[in-house]
């Protein structure tokens, strides 16, 4: 293959350039490559990590969030439980795990955000595939709801090596959050077939609004825990990781919560709690939306400065409070059936 004049040219003159380049560099004495060092070092720590830092770090909470090419016959609450992880992997990034060495790793409030959600779509879709649920048939569940269910369990913050039980190199936390991915997508496209089954029973939802409280339980404990320490100081930066640690968690139930409400679209209408159900999903979205630039945790009679995690968990306690009655609804029901 003949190489263009252009581009023969280019490289010519890229070589002499390096060549030119490197004379320069072999007549610095020895003694000063250790401050060489320094500085670029310097430069990379001040300048290169945190301008890098801050084109990456994206805290994706878009409220209105679907699953694109939505197909009939498929569960919603699943599809959008696959977007959500594909969009968490291929178009922000998984930065939960990055190691210190690159400016990923060094960021808090994305990777924060990004655990909570995976946390909240384990307990999800937990549920969905738990005895009793969605999946559930005479032979027991359905193998890849639970296969999906158990990846999602997986340690966010495990890289292609996990120095704390091994120097072999392990599965990375994308790599299993991936497979989880396809094989929701695997079970909704047998759904769509009519080889599997979703059950819409009261009992399944039930499953559902219990892993909620759960989820909605630690948040708020989360919150407790960090009120309880000495609230003198005026910057605390640990505050940043539990504040979107729960923002995470908050935001991923508030979407599939939406879509699971979809699914159960008839149950909730045939027990009169369609209402109680937007309702709840509208203070999950709105416990979910606040993003503040910096998270104070100021004292609650403080008139300085804000308290964000006391902001967070007022609307928290009140879905919180909504779903324990839907689930007493359908628990009452349930216990009336013969």
């Amino acid at each position: 293959m003949t190489i263009p004049p252009v581009l023969s040219a280019l490289i010519s003159t890229l070589g002499r350039r390096a060549v030119a380049l490197g004379t320069q560099v072999r007549g610095i004495p020895r003694q000063r490559w250790p401050l060489i060092a320094a500085g670029v070092l310097a430069l990379i720590l001040t300048v290169i990590f945190p301008v890098t830092m801050v084109f990456i770090s994206r805290i994706d909470d878009n409220p209105d969030f679907t699953a694109p090419n939505q197909a009939l016959g498929r569960s919603h609450a699943l599809e959008v439980t696959a977007a959500l992880i594909t969009r968490e992997l291929e178009v922000n990034k998984w930065r939960a795990n990055d190691p210190f060495f690159i400016p990923g790793g060094w960021l808090r409030a994305m990777p924060a955000f990004q655990i909570g959600m995976v946390t909240a779509l384990a307990h999800s879709t937990g549920a969905l595939a738990a005895e009793n649920g969605v999946g559930w048939t005479s032979s027991g569940g359905d193998v890849n709801l639970e296969h999906a269910a158990g990846l999602l369990k997986y340690p966010g913050t495990v890289w292609k090596f996990d120095t704390r039980k091994s120097w072999m190199p392990t599965a990375s936390a994308e790599k299993q959050y991936r497979n989880a991915q396809r094989s929701i997508d695997a079970y909704n496209t047998k759904l769509a077939t009519g080889t599997a089954s979703f059950e819409r029973s009261p009992q399944a939802l039930a499953l559902v609004v219990e892993a909620l409280i759960g989820d909605l339980d630690d948040t708020a404990q989360a919150i407790n825990s960090h009120m309880e320490k000495d609230l003198s100081i005026t910057l605390d930066f640990s505050i940043t990781k539990v504040f979107y640690r729960n923002k995470g968690r908050l935001y991923a139930n508030s979407i599939v919560m939406r879509e699971i409400g979809r699914d159960f679209e008839t149950v909730l209408a045939q027990r009169n709690l369609t209402e109680s159900w937007i309702r709840m999903v509208e203070y999950l979205a709105i416990a979910a939306r606040p993003r503040p630039s910096v998270v104070w945790g100021a004292r609650p009679d403080s008139s300085m400065l804000p308290n964000h995690l006391i902001a967070q968990g007022y609307p928290t306690l009140q879905a919180r409070q909504i779903a324990a009655s839907i689930l007493a609804s359908l628990k009452s029901r349930e216990s009336q059936q013969p």
